[in-house]
């Protein structure tokens, strides 16, 4: 089995990790790191003799030379990892060493049994809907989220408008700070904060949510995965901000067009077969505990 590896090279305590894994089961894979995962770890390696036994390569480059790519880091590096996982088209598993873990829910001590799993055909593989975004400018850029896509007011005072169409049919006029537009996925990270549902991670859905609505009387609209959205952006101010998976951000200068839509490529998670994602909310939101006993 050949394993890629990106970690998230911002936090030391990852690198023991990572390379304490390296060594256990350097005879059980092939192991191939991201060209600045190496450089984090190239001195480690080297104390521990084991820079003769992993190659590396740059991420764009993992296509055909993995299997699975595990990303070691929080939620961010699993966004960062998932658009690498999608070119590579191979499925992603997600080590977690962050604050929450929506999506790199898997501890480092359950590594080894999740990639013993995998051979043992004893998982999980969930596969996630990702937005395409489709920016009209000279260069119409393209961009895929996992998450989600935000359109925001960016270093503007003041509130922008945000015209919205779907499938061509006109939704309305959003005064606010940006708007969310969010995957099943992104329902518990952005979107949640601003007031959006929690959409389960199957739910062939898309939901837009405003960010600090001028009028009380707007709120969240959950619509078909499959319909296209297209967005006018308009500001006073000299940049209007696209922000695709808190990973790419775009100023673009007023008025900005924008169609959003499902893309035909999905992300490809490995999970443990007897996870659950209901316990994963109640966790992770402390849903049911009383945070007044930590006071008593």
């Amino acid at each position: 089995m050949k394993l890629g590896i990106i970690a998230n090279i911002n936090k030391s305590e990852i690198k023991e990790s990572v390379v304490d894994f390296v060594a256990k089961n350097v005879d059980s894979y092939d192991f191939i790191l991201c060209k600045l995962t190496f450089k984090f770890l190239e001195k480690s390696l080297a104390s521990k003799r084991l820079l003769n036994k992993v190659r590396y390569i740059n991420e764009d480059k993992f296509k055909n030379k993995i299997d699975y790519l595990v990303s070691f880091g929080g939620d961010g590096t699993m966004l960062y990892s998932a658009n690498i996982a999608v070119k590579a088209d191979v499925p992603l598993i997600g080590v977690n060493f962050g604050k929450l873990g929506f999506l790199a829910d898997v501890s480092y001590s359950e590594l080894e049994q999740i990639l013993n799993d995998i051979r043992d055909n004893n998982y999980n593989l969930e596969e996630r809907i990702l937005l395409e975004g489709e920016i009209f400018s000279v260069d119409k850029k393209r961009f895929l989220a996992l998450n989600d896509i935000v359109i925001e007011k960016g270093g503007w005072s003041r509130i922008i408008e945000i015209n919205t169409w779907v499938n061509k049919k006109f939704l309305t006029t959003y005064r606010s700070d940006g708007l969310i537009i969010s995957t099943p996925t992104g329902s518990t990270g952005y979107s949640l904060s601003t007031g959006g549902p929690i959409l389960l991670p199957d739910s062939n859905v898309i939901v837009l949510s405003p960010i600090c609505p001028h009028t009380l009387a707007v709120r969240p609209v959950v619509i078909p995965c499959d319909s296209e959205i297209l967005i006018e952006a308009k500001s006073s101010y000299k940049t209007v901000m696209i922000n695709c998976d808190g990973q790419q951000v775009y100023k673009m200068k007023p008025p900005v067009k924008i169609k959003i839509r499902k893309s035909n490529k999905t992300l490809k998670l490995i999970k443990k077969r007897d996870s659950d994602y209901f316990q994963t909310l109640r966790e992770k939101l402390m849903w049911g505990m009383d945070v007044r006993e930590n006071f008593l």
